[in-house]
């Protein structure tokens, strides 16, 4: 008899572990500093970040993701590589939009927004008990965090922390830590061979640089786009003058006389619009024939992620210097990322 009821108490006890686990949560902390409550195991993610969805893919938690932003493959046009599915992912929000009922039907334990998300829009989440996570990039208080183009007062300091901040806060909310750690090992160890080769540069003999597009918008200071040139030893022409994303006119650019112009790997179609343009012929650069489109990997658009600040800075710091870097295989330190953290080897 004692027997016959331990079986039921044994099986209740049994369904109880199994529902407090499944009920098991724990807290992060974004980087809004928003202290947000996520589930123990997190298996079904929204990304409305692009620059989010790259890291994710590259610690290996792509299985997780169940919705993506809109227009992805405008700004991740890589990721079909090593997300075949992407492209019938269900697109229930951008960078700005949520579309609830399309979200609702996902179900999703997470949803992972950048951190200029629209507080209405954060809190519309929210307030439907789902979790949200903020991610930014870069290290700053809180007024400043949550600014498309924030004003950083150590723009190097703050997307040197900001990086490593995301990377682990997205290891922890993923449950892929020691991955995470390892991919901060790499970029840190990249950015030692940068610094040991570079060394220092006085500042009136560093190369003066543009980031170009199809049209006169440019990256001025607080974006990652200047702090890459910075580090790859060269000079944003526009960084004194223009603070974030704006549109300059071609009397500035031939004021400033950029010695080198970089094209995004996006923009590409733009190098020989510039090359063939009158007015672009006068400036050094184009003279010169010093325009470089930078590869996929540099991604020198606003915010720093893994793979520009172990490869990206690399590239453009041997395209200004190569004399400094000629006992450096790039291609081979590109292709061990790419196969490490992508699965796959980096072909343009």
């Amino acid at each position: 008899m004692k027997k016959i009821l331990q079986a039921p108490l044994l099986a209740c006890l049994f369904v109880l572990l199994l529902f407090s686990s499944a009920l098991a949560e724990r807290t992060v902390t974004d980087q809004l500093g928003r202290t947000v409550t996520i589930p123990d195991e997190v298996s079904r993610v929204v990304v409305l970040q692009h620059q989010s969805l790259d890291v994710m893919i590259q610690l290996g938690a792509q299985d997780k993701v169940v919705g993506v932003l809109e227009k992805w493959d405008k700004y991740l046009p890589g990721a079909a590589k090593t997300m075949p599915n992407i492209g019938s992912m269900p697109t229930p929000g951008g960078l700005d939009t949520v579309n609830m009922e399309a979200l609702l039907a996902l179900n999703p334990d997470l949803v992972i927004v950048t951190h200029y998300a629209p507080k209405e829009m954060i809190q519309q989440i929210s307030d439907a008990k789902i979790p949200v996570v903020a991610v930014s990039l870069f290290d700053a208080a809180s007024e400043e965090a949550a600014k498309l183009n924030p004003e950083l007062a150590d723009a190097q300091a703050a997307y040197n922390k900001g990086l490593r901040d995301a990377v682990l806060l997205l290891g922890e909310v993923c449950n892929k830590q020691a991955r995470a750690e390892r991919l901060m090992q790499v970029v840190d160890a990249n950015q030692a061979v940068l610094k040991s080769h570079l060394g220092t540069i006085p500042e009136d003999q560093r190369i003066k640089c543009y980031m170009a597009r199809n049209n006169l918008h440019t990256y001025g200071a607080g974006k990652y786009t200047s702090v890459i040139m910075e580090r790859a030893g060269g000079v944003n022409v526009v960084a004194k003058e223009v603070t974030g994303f704006k549109e300059v006119t071609m009397e500035d650019v031939l004021r400033w006389n950029p010695e080198v112009v970089f094209i995004q790997w996006r923009h590409r179609s733009a190098a020989d619009e510039l090359r063939n343009d009158p007015s672009w012929q006068q400036v050094s650069a184009i003279k010169n024939g010093r325009l470089y489109i930078t590869p996929e990997y540099v991604k020198p658009w606003g915010h720093a992620l893994p793979e520009s600040m172990a490869l990206g800075e690399l590239w453009m710091a041997k395209a200004l210097y190569p004399d400094k870097f000629k006992d450096v295989d790039l291609d081979a330190m590109v292709q061990s990322y790419y196969k490490e953290f992508y699965g796959i080897p980096f072909a343009e």
